[in-house]
């Protein structure tokens, strides 16, 4: 048998854009509202 090495270089702008249609955000994407906070 050979070993056969495999070398794939995917940059990191699709890794996101991968990672994204996968349903990937970061959290300052992400407004959280704290309802205790709200009425003050």
């Amino acid at each position: 048998m050979t070993g056969v090495k495999f070398n794939y270089a995917i940059s990191k702008v699709n890794i996101e854009d991968k990672a994204r249609s996968m349903g990937m955000i970061y959290p300052d994407e992400v407004k959280v509202i704290n309802n205790k906070e709200v009425g003050k």
